[in-house]
């Protein structure tokens, strides 16, 4: 039996591969977002920090409920009565 010579592997060298190009830097134009976002269904919301809003100011302002005041007890003409307060051995019960 001969041994078949075996070839040596040897990895195949990756694909050249071309440095990415990114686009030049350009300033979208307002008109196409525009339209991207009508035809897109969306809506464009902006925010800014220092902006204040007079509805905002309304919502914010607190209003107490309105409710009736309770009615007095029964016994607040009546004059106070001072009750002694201790400890006492529990009562046997018969």
């Amino acid at each position: 039996m001969a041994a078949e010579p075996q070839p040596e592997y040897t990895p195949a060298s990756p694909a050249p591969v071309a440095p990415a190009v990114s686009p030049a830097a350009r300033a979208p134009d307002p008109a196409e977002i525009e339209r991207a976002l009508r035809e897109s269904g969306l809506e464009l919301v902006q925010t800014r920090s220092g902006a204040t809003d007079a509805s905002v100011e309304q919502e914010t302002k607190f209003v107490p409920a309105k409710r009736e005041r309770r009615p007095p007890p029964a016994d607040l003409d009546e004059p106070l009565v001072q009750v002694e307060t201790g400890r006492e051995p529990p009562t046997p019960k018969i």
